[in-house]
């Protein structure tokens, strides 16, 4: 009797130790799924910005910025809404690709702290940007996409800066369209984005 008893007191601890991890491996399940959701929210249009962005490329300009520049400190997230506007005509739709990379750094004196071939004290400025399409690397971020003709597209680019000395830092941003023969080619005028770290 006392092995039965054994036995069923091993059964039971055997089960209660199953039914442990299958908790934990839900919880850690959970706890990951909620933090992607919390940043995928910080990577959301403000209204005023979707409406600004629909006002610039209704007035007819091919690239619309709203707001080029935000104040960020270190250790926070903020986002500039891009927009682009096909207006080439020559198809029904076209390839486009938004290339956003740094560009340099200038502190409250005007200096230069760093630029794109010196990073300097700056860290990586390039890893700060990201988008719904990737993460910056050491090239900054590219955003590819097919637009109708005479239709827009809005775009989000995130902006977390980490570990800066206080300064502007330029970023740059060029919007290319691929042709009839296939190859990139510029579609506006290079466009500047500005963060101010404090």
């Amino acid at each position: 009797m006392n092995r039965k008893a054994a036995l069923q007191l091993s059964v039971n601890f055997l089960v209660i130790i199953i039914i442990c991890i299958i908790i934990l491996s839900f919880s850690i399940y959970m706890i990951k799924r909620f933090f992607t959701q919390a940043e995928i929210i910080k990577m959301t249009y403000d209204e005023r910005t979707e409406k600004e962005i629909e006002r610039l490329l209704d007035d007819g300009s091919r690239i619309a910025i709203p707001f080029d520049q935000k104040t960020i400190y270190n250790g926070e997230f903020k986002t500039f809404g891009i927009g682009v506007l096909n207006m080439l005509n020559i198809g029904w739709q076209d390839k486009f690709k938004i290339n956003i990379s740094f560009n340099k750094a200038f502190d409250r004196r005007n200096d230069l702290i760093c630029d794109s071939l010196y990073t300097g004290n700056c860290g990586n400025p390039e890893t700060w940007l990201q988008t719904t399409a990737g993460i910056g690397n050491e090239s900054g971020v590219v955003i590819e996409k097919t637009i109708r003709n005479n239709e827009q597209e809005k775009f989000l680019l995130g902006v977390s800066v980490k570990n800066a000395p206080a300064g502007t830092y330029i970023f740059d941003l060029d919007v290319e369209y691929k042709n009839k023969t296939d190859e990139w080619v510029t579609y506006d005028t290079l466009h500047k984005l500005y963060v101010d770290v404090p």
